[in-house]
């Protein structure tokens, strides 16, 4: 294992074992901030997420992040392999899989996360940006176990300015849609992290990109 620590971040290019044990499943720890980097020549650990969040980013020639996806609980997670990296955002606690008695699992997942990338390049081409936020956290707040019939309040797990790295946009731009989406009470701010989904139904309809009470299509 090759870990190292700093005051303010922890990096590791395998898992270190804090285990606590669910059922059958042997459940390790990554606290938060850790920073998982390219492991050894040894393969690319694979993970199932049973609690937290991890954010996942590949580096730039210039070497500048571009965050790629958001993984929460149900998730099956590669380690990531240069130039990639990961960074932990809540306390994660996984189970690591095994390519032989988990096969079906990682293959469903392979073939859930290409699906979802697909998805995503159709969002950042054919959506405006009110859409693109708003889909994204209908997204983030099923991802994390929010309730899709009542109010859900979830801490997002990453900056306006995350956001629109994510989405394309400006960090203005995301700071301009969240403000119409608190106008259109489709959902509210504790913080700048804490958000609650006050009506799925609208902001549905806006992540569609149709005006639920005139049935047309917006123009934000």
């Amino acid at each position: 294992m090759n870990l190292m620590v700093t005051p303010e971040r922890r990096t590791v290019s395998r898992p270190f074992a804090e285990k606590r044990r669910i059922g059958t499943a042997v459940l390790e720890l990554f606290p938060v901030g850790t920073v998982l980097c390219a492991s050894d020549p040894s393969g690319c650990p694979i993970y199932l997420i049973h609690e937290g969040c991890i954010v996942y980013s590949r580096l730039a020639t210039n070497g500048i992040a571009q965050l790629v996806d958001v993984y929460g609980p149900g998730d099956v997670f590669v380690h990531p392999s240069a130039p990639s990296l990961a960074e932990v955002r809540m306390e994660c606690r996984y189970e690591v899989l095994s390519l032989r008695r988990h096969a079906r699992m990682i293959h469903e997942s392979l073939v859930e996360n290409i699906d979802r990338a697909h998805r995503h390049v159709a969002l950042l081409c054919g959506k405006t940006a009110v859409q693109r936020i708003a889909t994204v956290l209908i997204d983030l707040a099923l991802q994390f176990g929010a309730d899709p019939i009542t109010s859900a309040t979830l801490t997002l797990p990453l900056t306006r300015t995350e956001i629109g790295d994510w989405l394309g946009l400006r960090g203005e731009t995301v700071s301009r849609v969240f403000s119409e989406l608190i106008r259109q009470r489709a959902i509210s701010l504790d913080t700048n992290r804490r958000l609650c989904v006050k009506n799925w139904q609208t902001l549905s309809c806006i992540a569609d990109g149709v005006d639920r009470c005139i049935g047309r299509a917006m123009a934000i």
